[in-house]
């Protein structure tokens, strides 16, 4: 893009270097402390994994639909925002573990031991959770809009569903 923007002239254009630290966001972070704690010692069950802000754009209680088409699977959702008591109660009698806010190792760790990464939000232009969560090698499920698209391809390192589709989504 930099180039095709000087080619037509245009001067002083940057790369806004934006990324993800992949020597922390690894799969080798994976560890079975955290496993136990992000399925409530249910190891053997598969492990989804929500990380962002707890807000209604983030559309995170259409995970309660994944969770009943699944009924041998756990998610664990990371962060912390004003939906957070609402989505407690949602998620009341499913199997989900709330771990609040968390960064730097523990934060990885949480990635790296999931199974799957699911990120229900429509609106975002970057998606760096999504980046996170390539990096630490899990396969992502995210919607066919936005920024995600430059770098979820569907069928190969994840798989897009239909944005505004709940059903789709599961």
């Amino acid at each position: 893009t930099q180039r095709q923007l000087m080619a037509q002239g245009y001067r002083h254009v940057q790369v806004w270097a934006r990324g993800v630290d992949n020597q922390l966001f690894h799969p080798d972070r994976r560890s079975a402390a955290w496993r136990r704690r992000l399925t409530d010692d249910n190891v053997d069950s598969p492990l989804l994994l929500y990380v962002g802000r707890l807000s209604p754009e983030k559309r995170v209680d259409w995970l309660a639909s994944v969770l009943d088409a699944l009924p041998h699977a756990r998610l664990a959702i990371v962060g912390d925002g004003p939906m957070r008591p609402q989505l407690e109660r949602v998620f009341a009698h499913r199997p989900v573990h709330f771990t609040g806010y968390l960064r730097g190792a523990d934060l990885a760790a949480a990635y790296a031991s999931a199974d799957l990464f699911v990120f229900p939000a429509a609106n975002e232009t970057l998606g760096n959770v999504v980046l996170e969560a390539m990096a630490s090698g899990l396969p992502v499920v995210a919607p066919h809009a936005g920024g995600l698209l430059d770098y979820v391809v569907d069928g190969e390192t994840g798989l897009l569903f239909a944005p505004e589709s709940q059903a789709s989504l599961v």
